[in-house]
């Protein structure tokens, strides 16, 4: 696949609570559903090009939200 998503296939083996973002002082939509359970659930699955949850989840680490939880 030309355009396939390779960063997964080399990551680390870690389990999925040591892989689980530090939310706590996120205050976004994301930081306020994605629970452990779900994250160790979906973590490994990953669509026919290789997109997977870290991959969907990542503008909601690296955006944590304002105050009032405005997305900026």
């Amino acid at each position: 696949m030309p355009f396939s998503n390779t960063h997964n296939k080399h990551k680390l083996n870690f389990s999925a609570e040591e892989e689980f973002p530090d939310l706590t002082k996120h205050n976004n939509h994301m930081a306020k559903v994605l629970t452990p359970t779900i994250y160790k659930h979906l973590r490994d699955k990953e669509t026919p090009s290789g997109f997977t949850l870290d991959d969907v989840i990542q503008t909601g680490v690296d955006n944590p939200g304002g105050p009032l939880g405005q997305p900026w």
